[in-house]
């Protein structure tokens, strides 16, 4: 924890000529474990490109739960007082929907109140595409859909590193292209909530 700590002040530092920030809260899926590059760092390349002046943070930490989130959260915008959006992704990690969406719900009902405009990114192991919904909507968030939509599920784009099925983590190709699918949502809640 005091690693990533002292990892978001010294980004902090050397980005404080950036606009604003995008805090992306989340597990090893944000994280991009094991590929070798966050879909975060994409991101950031793409607003360049788009000339939008922001800088997406990656708080992805491998194996994390929602309960320990809030805290990670509410450090993240201290040392970020300039972030104007969240990506919530909750992950997987917690099976028990009551110890996964019961805090996730106060992460989304906390930025509600703080009035920061969230992406809500959900995982199939927990919900589905219509629950999660409801669930962004019952908090004003913004829904992407699960994490990963979208993404073939193919050696070229998953690394099937994990146990019981399913594709595992991405790999870099994947991560890229998550990152080239959430783009036109923050450019909606850019449009919609007026952020520059």
């Amino acid at each position: 924890m005091k690693k990533i700590i002292i990892s978001m002040v010294l980004s902090s530092l050397s980005m404080s000529s950036l606009g604003f920030e995008i805090f992306a809260l989340g597990t090893s899926n944000t994280n991009c474990k094991n590929s070798g590059q966050a879909y975060t760092t994409r991101l950031n390349e793409l607003l360049a490109q788009d000339k939008i002046n922001a800088n997406v943070i990656n708080a992805g930490v491998d194996g994390d739960r929602p309960a320990f989130m809030m805290t990670r959260l509410e450090q993240g915008l201290v040392v970020y007082p300039n972030t104007k959006m969240v990506i919530f992704e909750p992950g997987p990690n917690e099976k028990n929907p009551r110890f996964s969406l019961g805090p996730s719900e106060e992460i989304l009902a906390y930025l509600k109140k703080l009035n920061i405009p969230t992406i809500y990114v959900s995982t199939s192991v927990i919900q589905s595409d219509e629950e999660a919904q409801e669930l962004a909507t019952k908090y004003g968030a913004y829904y992407y859909g699960h994490w990963n939509k979208n993404i073939p599920t193919d050696s070229d784009h998953r690394l099937f590193d994990m146990p019981g099925g399913g594709g595992g983590h991405m790999t870099v190709v994947g991560c890229q292209k998550w990152a080239q699918y959430m783009l036109p949502t923050i450019k909606q809640v850019m449009k919609e909530k007026n952020i520059k």
